[in-house]
């Protein structure tokens, strides 16, 4: 496994981050504009959680050579229903050319953590079942628990970019 260091996402990060969602091809709309427009709006959310590190964490998994391999957003929002905060992971991506390198388990192990640390009741993410992590397994057997009643709704105000 390569030696994988897990910090906070800094602004010069979003070039990378634009390329890895470029890698696994989320998006063909994405795909077809300039890297520097994509990493644009990553910049300013780097900038919005690192300036509200109790509200959204955004943290990045680099390799030996200091390259962003994988990233992961997470937002701290309070549940009144559960009387405690909750843990929203709403971004897990990882290069392919980095995939089996432990860097997805490592993020999502460092938002656990955090999440702990918070004194949170639970994390919640959504997970496409089209999608590889969720044809393996990936957060079963990392302890997670899917949920067979609750259906995912979105509203969209404007076109998403994926």
């Amino acid at each position: 496994m390569a030696k994988l260091k897990i910090r906070l996402a800094k602004t010069d990060d979003s070039l990378s981050m634009a390329e890895i969602l470029r890698e696994i091809g989320w998006s063909e709309k994405r795909n077809n504009m300039p890297l520097e427009e994509v990493a644009n709006p990553i910049k300013e959310l780097i900038n919005h959680c690192n300036e509200d590190p109790n509200g959204h964490t955004m943290i990045v998994a680099v390799d030996e050579n200091n390259e962003v391999i994988g990233f992961t957003t997470v937002h701290w929002v309070p549940f009144v229903m559960l009387g405690s905060w909750e843990g929203y992971i709403s971004d897990v991506f990882v290069s392919p050319s980095a995939s089996g390198k432990g860097a997805g388990s490592a993020l999502v192990k460092y938002v656990m953590e955090q999440g702990e640390n918070r004194g949170c009741m639970r994390l919640m993410l959504t997970n496409g079942k089209e999608k590889p992590s969720y044809q393996s397994g990936f957060y079963k057997k990392m302890g997670w628990t899917e949920r067979p009643k609750v259906a995912n709704f979105v509203y969209y105000y404007r076109e998403p970019w994926s």
